[in-house]
């Protein structure tokens, strides 16, 4: 078998080596590298057949290759999103997706829209990264604290203030926001105080336009729970919440990961909203805010385009004359949940009272409900094979009467 004379001089290199003959003396002989050399033994070492020859060479031509058009457009949507002064790229998001939603408005066929893991390798050979990732924080039995596990349009809402934020010359803003978990619509509107009085206001404006959920989760704030001090004190806006067939969930006190959908949310409307406009008062950021959650909406339902989501049944809303007097209203039947760690004496607080649970569940997540009608306190325990049981069950007596929900108050939806 014949070698080309750069083969046979790797051979008798190495054989030199093989007769004991000092590595240096051989690859200054020959007028080579002391790194030419150490490739050749290490070929050798491997035992391959054929050690000697040159690996075969890359193919000069890459069949799926992202051409230099759109490698160039892909930069020029990233740079126009990072910039976001134009009304096309105002308030938008910057990732791979947004750059395929944009590409797609205008135009382009979808076997020139690039995929996500290409859009970011041609954002970081760019070096366009806007981002650095957030360290994630371990949480014990995090992915255990909640019983739920919404899969439908409409069957849980989580609810959040943003604020007080201020405007220069004007005063303090504070905005409330909704967020959609499975069907990922939003809404929100901005206030001057943080009150309970507007969270009503806004959330009866918004379900004469929008469905009413079977969930609605909120934190602990008094905009929500109200009464800090007297047990088995039923805020307004709980009322409210049942009264409209709402089942409330109310996270662990200082546990914002857990509404971790809308607190995304509200990190994207600061960086993408408060902190790239001026407003001038209350009347001009509710009018910019219009477009805000219109283009987040437009974006959220085109990542949803391919997902067979279904709606919540019954679909329920309230008619555009409803009204209610909401400093009077009723107890009516229904559930609240409340979502609690219990402490080192094994008891967990619910609506200002304590109740024993059992010290082998101290520090872990529990599922409180009350039921109005039924007038009981049910506690669940999710287990590390994630099966749900009853661990504790209390009396739960109230000191009013508990009506009947009425569900005439209702407009009919198709």
């Amino acid at each position: 078998m014949e070698h080309t004379p750069e083969e046979e001089e790797r051979i008798k290199a190495i054989q030199r080596c093989l007769e004991g003959e000092r590595e240096v003396e051989i690859y200054r002989s020959l007028e080579r590298s002391k790194g030419w050399f150490s490739k050749w033994l290490g070929r050798y070492k491997t035992g391959r057949k054929g050690w000697y020859k040159d690996l075969p060479k890359r193919a000069r031509v890459i069949p799926h290759k992202t051409s230099e058009r759109i490698e160039q457009i892909v930069v020029n949507i990233r740079k126009a999103l990072m910039d976001g002064t134009e009304d096309s790229t105002k308030y938008s998001c910057v990732g791979a997706e947004a750059i395929q939603f944009h590409m797609e408005e205008l135009g382009y066929k979808p076997s020139e829209i690039p995929s996500i893991s290409t859009i970011k390798r041609i954002i970081k050979r760019n070096k366009l990264r806007a981002n650095k990732p957030e360290r994630y924080k371990r949480v014990r039995s995090k992915g255990r604290y909640t019983i739920l596990n919404p899969k439908h349009i409409d069957e849980l809402h989580q609810l959040d203030y943003v604020g007080p934020r201020h405007i220069k010359g004007y005063g303090p803003i504070n905005s409330i926001h909704l967020k959609d978990v499975a069907g990922r619509q939003v809404a929100g509107q901005q206030y001057n105080e943080k009150s309970m009085d507007n969270v009503m206001d806004f959330l009866m404006g918004y379900w004469k336009q929008c469905p009413i959920p079977k969930y609605l989760q909120v934190d602990n704030g008094m905009c929500f729970a109200g009464d800090y001090k007297h047990p088995k004190s039923f805020s307004r806006f709980v009322r409210l919440a049942l009264y409209v067939g709402i089942e409330v969930v109310f996270i662990a006190p200082s546990r914002p990961w857990m509404n971790g959908t809308i607190e995304e949310f509200n990190k994207g409307f600061d960086k993408r909203f408060w902190q790239k406009e001026l407003f001038t008062d209350l009347n001009d950021i509710r009018k910019k805010s219009v477009i805000f959650f219109e283009k987040e909406n437009k974006f959220n339902a085109w990542k949803l385009r391919n997902e067979k989501l279904k709606v919540v049944d019954p679909k329920r809303m309230l008619p555009g004359d409803f009204t209610i007097t909401v400093n009077r209203l009723p107890l009516v039947t229904g559930e609240i949940h409340f979502i609690r760690r219990v402490d080192s004496r094994g008891k967990i607080s619910v609506l200002n009272e304590y109740f024993d649970v059992g010290r082998e569940y101290t520090g872990e997540y529990v599922w409180a409900t009350i039921e109005t009608m039924k007038q009981t306190h049910i506690v669940y325990y999710k287990d590390e094979n994630l099966v749900v049981r009853e661990i504790k069950k209390f009396g739960y007596e109230i000191d009013e009467k508990v009506r009947n929900r009425k569900d005439s108050i209702f407009k009919s939806c198709s």
